[in-house]
């Protein structure tokens, strides 16, 4: 469970991308400026990403699309992926609102209340919180113009690693359940790219590489290509009817 809990909080930082800045002529505070305007701006968005990751040597690949409203924190969800046990196609399809998830998956619908995570999730698309996290690590990230895109690289490693780590955790409410864990990994690296509308700020595309060590000898890695558009075209995400019926996970597990 501990583990668990850790690789969702590695995805939970993962997404400390959205936030960004750009190199021109400007200076940092300026372009920090820029960049906050531009990602207050965004009420909606749609995500694709490619995700695959390695845990102890078992290889997951995962297609995710992603519709998500901001505030309050709402997203529809769609996974598609491979059972490691059989090679079988498997989705798995997710709604988040109203403090609860639902997901559905082999034609059966599911919920369970996610009130305490609802303020992780808020907090993990914090534009202002996310832009001071990097103006900290201004010395593990570079920025420059490419045509009709400004792109960031961030490359942080070892002890640098580790302190970002623990400074998003921290901003995200998971410190308190994640600080013993914290001291039982390795942190190896994390490379990512990201690039952005040179006329809207908006992000466009994210690429991403963790790898960690897990005190045991249980290696973690994990490569994230992602894509952002429908900016501020999403304006409701609608509960289907036949999820209302979903049979809560509490109820099962008692």
């Amino acid at each position: 469970m501990k583990k668990g809990r850790w690789f969702f909080s590695l995805a939970m930082v993962s997404s400390v991308g959205l936030a960004g800045c750009s190199q021109d002529d400007l200076s940092n505070s300026e372009l920090l400026k820029k960049a906050t305007a531009a990602q207050e701006d965004i009420q909606s968005f749609h995500m694709e990403s490619d995700i695959f990751s390695e845990v102890g040597g078992l290889p997951v690949s995962q297609q995710v699309a992603a519709d998500v409203i901001q505030k309050p924190y709402t997203m529809h969800q769609t996974i598609k992926m491979k059972n490691v046990e059989d090679g079988s196609d498997v989705q798995i399809e997710s709604y988040m609102l109203n403090d609860k998830m639902y997901i559905a998956q082999d034609g059966q619908w599911f919920v369970q209340d996610i009130s305490e995570m609802n303020d992780i999730m808020e907090s993990s698309v914090s534009t202002d919180q996310n832009l001071k996290l990097l103006k900290k690590y201004k010395d593990n990230w570079t920025a420059e113009r490419k045509g009709e895109l400004y792109q960031i690289d961030v490359d942080l490693t070892g002890d640098d690693l580790k302190n970002f780590m623990k400074d998003a955790l921290e901003q995200s409410g998971q410190m308190a359940q994640m600080k013993e864990m914290m001291d039982q990994v390795d942190y190896k690296k994390m490379e990512y790219t990201m690039t952005y509308d040179a006329k809207t700020y908006y992000p466009k595309t994210l690429d991403m590489t963790m790898e960690f060590e897990i005190t045991e000898g249980t290696t973690f890695k994990m490569t994230n290509e992602s894509t952002f558009s429908k900016f501020n075209a999403i304006e409701s995400i609608e509960l289907p009817e036949e999820a209302k019926e979903a049979q809560s996970i509490t109820d099962m597990n008692q």
